[in-house]
């Protein structure tokens, strides 16, 4: 498990505890403010969920971890609420959203790097056509035809989706393009 430093504390006591700790290998600090009770050598998505616990992965990293696309992102893109500090990691692409926005579709899931947030598919649909602008074209066509596949095999609810529309202000634009290029 990885604990943030204030954690770690909690947990020993003090912070001449947590040295003593990590000099004995109980304990192994695998970046700044960060510890592990169980491996010196976290995964890079394990240092990201620990480090930013409340933001959630969207765009090409949760289309990675659904397996919509095959490529592989150089970034991790999480959403954070608009008013949040700059996450100053050059591994991270920061994707601001308004507060009444962000939690709509929120999820999680277990992956081998731990449990993250994430958006569900049919949220994702939504940031796919909201942003696709800032997508290349093929990439873009690569995960509607993922997304028409979902469809086809009824794993996208649809009313789910309509209810997720209606609370953005193009929601009525966005899911009349989506009934058109994705279904």
């Amino acid at each position: 498990m990885i604990y943030k430093c204030s954690e770690l504390k909690n947990k020993l006591g003090s912070f001449a505890k947590i040295n003593s700790a990590v000099k004995r290998g109980e304990y192994f600090k695998i970046s700044y403010g960060l510890y592990s009770d169980r491996n010196p050598y976290a995964s890079e998505p394990e240092n990201i969920i620990a480090r930013y616990p409340n933001a959630i992965f969207t765009l090409q990293s949760a289309f990675s971890y659904y397996d919509m696309s095959d490529y592989v992102p150089d970034k991790y893109y999480l959403a954070t609420f608009q008013g949040a500090h700059k996450i100053q990691n050059k591994k991270v692409k920061q994707i601001y959203i308004t507060d009444k926005l962000l939690n709509i579709g929120k999820t999680t899931i277990k992956t081998d790097s731990g449990i993250i947030n994430i958006y569900d598919k049919e949220r994702l649909l939504i940031e796919l056509f909201r942003l696709k602008n800032k997508l290349s074209f093929d990439y873009f066509k690569e995960v509607v035809n993922s997304y028409r596949k979902l469809f086809e095999e009824d794993q996208i609810d649809t009313y789910k989706l309509a209810v997720y529309c209606a609370q953005f202000n193009n929601g009525d634009n966005i899911l009349r393009q989506i009934q058109e290029v994705a279904l």
